[in-house]
């Protein structure tokens, strides 16, 4: 067993307890081995099954202390990224089903039913983050979400709140409609997942482990929703995949068609609040690397599924 396979059998099996010895991008490789050696549905359902974590182990302590210590300014950029994971995750959650319902084969079900496991995990991850760590008097999940909605990012609002649930209503209207299917994996595992919450993760993390917080509950939690998430990007990919190998003419279309609309949600996504840079100068990063690492993550991605946007 060479040094890459150690890696990728340390993130592959590691606990939640350990998750604060792994790095994220270490995590994210699980991605780029899949494209090469992609793996079959029932395989990431195997993974998946390996790979249970529990939301109620974790300690945010520590979490705790360090937000007590922090000025109200540093707790405002530091809450924004967390504002948008925890609606999202809620959001993908609520969408989720007519997907499994339009799946065409009993193994893509199967796989699409852990993926709402883990989307449903996700959002009580940030719930009890947000509860134990900044705090709140929100009696239930719905109206903290409402408390808590970046209700001013336009782009991130149209994508999650508008078009998500639009492909997802026509699947739940029509769970024949094998196009809608290819323009919602488009969007829901390539766009959101693969693009943007996956570049959200990364930089998170390393900026925590930067600052030695890779102790922090968050961490290790976040750090095992971004290897659920790694699971669910290598599904959008071969899927897409296999749609555009076997009907290129059909389904590459609609594949374009649906990044190109999302190219400005993404940007807008990225955009912080009111543009002020600080949300991220303060951790040491810039809006444009984010966008750039975003943006060849997707290109990677779309090559692997056999798509050129400039095509």
């Amino acid at each position: 067993m060479d040094v890459q396979d150690r890696i990728d059998e340390k993130v592959a099996s590691a606990t939640l307890k350990e998750m604060g010895d792994l790095r994220i991008d270490d995590v994210l490789a699980f991605i780029d081995r899949g494209i090469e050696s992609m793996p079959s549905y029932m395989d990431l359902y195997r993974r998946w099954e390996r790979q249970q974590w529990a939301v109620s182990d974790l300690d945010f302590g520590p979490d705790r202390e360090s937000w007590e210590a922090m000025t109200e300014e540093g707790k405002k950029y530091a809450i924004w990224i967390q504002r948008l994971f925890f609606n999202g995750e809620e959001r993908v959650t609520a969408t989720l089903a007519p997907f499994i319902w339009a799946a065409p084969t009993p193994e893509i079900e199967i796989f699409l039913t852990t993926q709402m496991v883990d989307e449903a995990r996700h959002a009580v991850f940030f719930d009890r983050w947000w509860r134990e760590v900044p705090g709140t008097d929100a009696k239930d999940m719905r109206t903290l979400l409402d408390e808590v909605r970046p209700t001013v990012n336009e782009g991130y609002n149209e994508l999650f709140y508008d078009r998500l649930p639009g492909l997802s209503q026509r699947l739940a209207s029509d769970p024949t409609d094998i196009e809608s299917l290819v323009a919602g994996v488009t969007m829901y595992h390539i766009v959101i997942e693969a693009t943007l919450a996956l570049t959200g993760q990364r930089f998170a993390l390393e900026t925590m482990r930067e600052q030695d917080e890779s102790h922090f509950g968050f961490y290790k939690g976040f750090t095992a929703v971004a290897r659920d998430e790694s699971r669910h990007v290598n599904f959008g990919i071969k899927f897409l995949q296999e749609a555009v190998r076997e009907d290129p003419g059909r389904f590459g279309p609609i594949v374009q068609r649906t990044l190109v609309e999302c190219l400005p949600l993404i940007s807008g996504t990225l955009e912080p609040p009111d543009g002020d840079q600080r949300y991220y100068s303060e951790y040491g990063r810039s809006q444009e690397e984010f966008y750039e690492y975003a943006m060849t993550s997707l290109n990677k991605r779309l090559a692997a599924i056999g798509i050129n946007l400039a095509a």
